[in-house]
């Protein structure tokens, strides 16, 4: 795990400004990750409703489709 950790240190950018800079950078960057987490569970939990949306509307589809074929059967008799 280490190994990991200081490759990813070893990748990063040096930056200007020290260790100060970087932490406040750090926070902005998690500042814009929470943002973009928000905004994505907002888009998940509106493309939730809409497949819940849609499965209503196939099953209802599917019974007009059963009740129709019901129909005409009885007429066949």
């Amino acid at each position: 795990m280490t190994l990991k950790f200081d490759a990813l240190v070893a990748a990063l950018p040096f930056s200007e400004g020290g260790e100060e800079a970087q932490l406040k950078k750090i926070e902005e960057l998690q500042a814009e990750n929470d943002l973009v987490g928000q905004e994505l569970q907002k888009q998940l939990e509106a493309a939730d409703k809409e497949l819940k949306q849609v499965q209503e509307l196939f099953n209802e589809a599917a019974d007009n489709c059963l009740q129709l074929e019901e129909t005409r059967l009885k007429t066949l008799m």
